[in-house]
């Protein structure tokens, strides 16, 4: 475990989060007193919450001394693979900077890739040798898939439309696209980064990384590239699905699968606005979703409509390019301030992330349990508070004022500007929005205008405001978002040629594992009710879904099944479990906030109102009776 180079170990070593580094030396040594010897010892500051660090310089130098020398003594067998949930329990808290309950323990070490989500189910039986499963998707769901398939045996072939992986992070490239998860945590547990350039990485830089995910993983080999999948159909005489696909040349082909796992995302088909006269501009028009990278902003005279989180990161981004910016908001988000002065990540963290055991799980752990179910409560409403408050609870109104200090210090208290970007609902009514450090300053900016309003119509020459004023450009930019589509597009039919869109209608539900009855041996992954609406990433529910899904291919090993799926009364009860839950939250108690998390029948269908917990436990195992394997 020898470094090369201890005295940049050292020095290294000293920037780095105290906490952890108790953590790892405890890992090291296998010796948990190293906790009692320093707990009292370190302090704690809790924003931003990485910043842990010692009261006393003696202190900071015998921490780095046994670290230097735990990493110089002799490996220990199993110091690169601990499993000692003990020693986990204790150096947990002080790695993370808070009490951390017992019941968390299994997911902690999980998440922060200590070990591979671990199996339930015995692993007595085997599948058939020629089963096979399909992926739709090559994005980070569909290679989280991937890897647990191959880790488990499985043969498997992903199928993806476009000709490199990624999704959305390959074909979106608008100015300033980024990650607005912590990058930290924003990877899979399988495969931790530990090299991020920033808190926050560009699109690119994250596009990256999921290339690289496949290189290192030999996925690619496994993919068939540019070709679409549009049509699902369910053989019933033979307990298979039918998966009928196009290539980039028209050439149509069907091939056979077991089982069917798709891993499209539901924000994929641009929304353009219903606009009097947009195809009348003589200007550039151009949807954020489908950028032109050679188109240059320079000098020009551009619009803006939208004020979620693209709009936001192109206006950060081209703020400084443009002769003029009009920026029109439908409606002002929440947007909370950055905490750093700059997103750069420390070159000693990545240093150590590339050279010290376990520390980059670790700090992965900690930006995941920043974001995790201690923010639960912003969620949910408190009926006594809300009658008397903007804000649905005190938990909520905390970011409530931070937000409100925010637009106070940069537009001034009770200015115009102040007034159009506030919103009239609790934060969290639509998806929070975190400044990429420039928004609102570009807002204040003399050649930037806000409108508090939808553009009235297009013309030739560029916008008729709400109140009739012709503001001329060069360019319009509409980041106005996607249809909300949970496999609209693909025609999947299932038992008797059923269509999974007649089954949803404009309310789209599923069961664990995105699991629907009459459609076997399908398991959704980017499900409705799936992605994390308080905290961590879409990253957590990509792999609690395909953790259960691997548990219910084991369960029709066991069971000599060929088919498995979920029994109606049971997908009925789970989904009023959602639907009452959901109803105590902020989504369904801000009437006013428009969000693509509503469908068009009024249901909240992307996010989930439990603890990240309570999902991740409800998927460990498959509840057999809920149900049917044939």
């Amino acid at each position: 475990m020898t470094t090369r180079d201890p005295d940049r170990m050292r020095a290294n070593l000293r920037q780095a989060d105290a906490g952890i580094l108790v953590a790892v030396l405890a890992q090291l040594t296998g010796d948990p007193g190293v906790v009692d010897r320093y707990a009292r010892r370190i302090s704690f500051v809790p924003d931003p919450p990485e910043h842990i660090g010692v009261t006393d310089p003696r202190t900071l130098d015998e921490l780095v001394e046994e670290v230097a020398a735990a990493l110089e003594a002799p490996c220990r067998p199993d110091a690169l693979a601990p499993d000692d949930p003990a020693l986990f329990a204790r150096v947990a808290p002080l790695a993370l900077g808070t009490e951390v309950d017992e019941e968390y323990l299994e997911l902690l070490a999980e998440q922060g890739g200590f070990h591979p989500s671990q199996p339930v189910l015995p692993r007595t039986a085997k599948l058939p040798h020629d089963f096979t499963v399909v992926i739709v998707g090559a994005g980070i769901a569909g290679m989280a898939a991937a890897l647990e398939c191959a880790a488990a045996g499985i043969d498997y072939e992903i199928i993806d439309r476009n000709d490199e992986v990624g999704g959305t992070w390959y074909t979106t490239v608008y100015p300033g696209i980024g990650v607005d998860t912590p990058s930290a945590y924003y990877s899979l547990s399988r495969d931790i980064n530990g090299d991020w350039t920033s808190y926050y990485p560009q699109g690119a830089e994250y596009q990256r990384y999921l290339q690289a995910v496949a290189d290192r993983n030999g996925l690619r080999e496994h993919i068939r590239f540019s070709t679409e999948v549009e049509a699902l159909w369910w053989d019933d005489e033979h307990a298979r699905w039918e998966v009928h696909t196009v290539g980039a040349d028209g050439g149509r082909g069907v091939r056979h699968a077991n089982v069917v796992i798709p891993a499209a995302g539901y924000l994929n088909r641009p929304r353009w606005p219903d606009l009097a006269g947009r195809e009348t501009f003589g200007g550039v028009s151009i949807h954020s979703a489908e950028w032109q990278p050679d188109l240059s902003l320079t000098g020009k005279r551009v619009a803006v409509i939208g004020a979620g989180c693209t709009a936001v990161q192109i206006v950060d981004a081209c703020v400084d390019e443009v002769e003029h910016l009009t920026v029109f908001q439908r409606q002002p988000h929440w947007v909370a301030p950055r905490k750093r002065s700059t997103d750069d990540v420390p070159e000693h963290r990545r240093w150590l992330n590339a050279h010290l055991p376990f520390h980059a799980n670790w700090v992965r752990l900690k930006s995941f349990w920043g974001t995790a179910d201690n923010n639960h409560p912003v969620i949910l409403r408190d009926p006594e508070w809300a009658a008397g408050h903007l804000s649905i609870s005190p938990a909520n109104d905390r970011l409530l004022q931070i937000c409100l200090e925010y637009i106070d210090r940069t537009f001034g208290a009770d200015s115009e500007l102040a007034k159009k970007v506030t919103p009239d609902f609790a934060p969290y009514g639509k998806r929070i929005i975190r400044d990429p450090g420039g928004y609102y300053a570009a807002l204040t900016r003399d050649h930037v205008d806000v409108e508090a309003a939808e553009p009235a119509a297009v013309n030739e020459h560029g916008i008729v405001t709400a109140d009739g004023r012709q503001i001329d450009l060069d360019v319009i930019i509409y980041a106005t978002g996607y249809h909300l589509d949970f496999l609209s597009t693909v025609d999947i039919r299932g038992r008797d040629g059923v269509r999974l869109t007649d089954v949803w209608g404009d309310s789209p539900a599923a069961y664990r594992g995105g699991l629907v009855p009459g459609f076997p041996n399908m398991f959704i992954s980017s499900a409705p009710n799936y992605s994390p609406g308080h905290g961590a990433g879409h990253n957590f529910g990509v792999e609690v879904m395909v953790h259960y899904v691997m548990e219910c291919l084991q369960l029709m090993a066991l069971r000599g099944a060929s088919t498995i799926e979920v029994k109606p009364e049971a997908f009925d009860a789970y989904v009023r479990q959602i639907d009452d839950a959901m109803a105590q939250t902020v989504w369904c108690h801000t009437p006013t906030a428009h969000t693509y998390y509503r469908s068009g029948g009024g249901r909240i269908v992307t996010a989930f109102p439990f603890r990240l917990l309570d999902v991740w436990q409800s998927h460990r195992v498959p509840d057999e009776e809920d149900l049917e394997l044939r």
